[in-house]
């Protein structure tokens, strides 16, 4: 009977992972999860590669409008906080269009590196310009501060 059992679950596994199709991930997460990998690494440079040159993003700290504004506000907080780090979690995708796409995500910022975090929420619009994804919309809210950094 056990033999029975076994073989009838290894039979179910087998064709229940033969009919599994791959999960495809949507070009605008791998863009973002690249530009997140960027800003953990400090590389201004390859970070902004993922912004739209009319980007306005609405910061914990206010509205930023345009990409030489948006790196002004990144450059100081790499300077500020030499060992920020970023995670990001339940990251989502909805593509609107063939050529527009909706992220949510929540964030967890790490300004020493590790320790106390500001955590939040946040949402994007990307759309393709040039056959190139890039961001045009951003907003991010803090939804709670660690204790240790102001929160309580």
């Amino acid at each position: 009977m056990k033999k029975i059992i076994a073989v009838i679950f290894l039979a179910s596994v087998t064709v229940f992972t033969q009919t599994q199709k791959p999960v495809k991930t949507h070009p605008v997460e791998t863009f973002y999860r690249a530009g997140i990998e960027a800003f953990n690494r400090h590389d201004l440079n390859e970070f902004m590669k993922q912004f739209a040159a009319d980007i306005s993003m609405y910061t914990p700290t206010g509205w930023l409008r345009g990409e030489k504004s948006v790196r002004e506000r990144f450059s100081q907080t790499f300077k500020q906080f030499p060992k920020v780090r970023m995670e990001i979690e339940d990251l989502r995708v909805a593509e609107v269009s063939s050529d527009t796409a909706v992220i949510d995500f929540k964030w967890r910022v790490y300004p020493m590196g590790s320790g106390p975090a500001f955590h939040g929420v946040g949402s994007g619009v990307y759309v393709k310009r040039n056959g190139k994804w890039l961001e045009v919309l951003e907003h991010e809210t803090v939804t709670k501060v660690d204790e240790g950094l102001g929160g309580k």
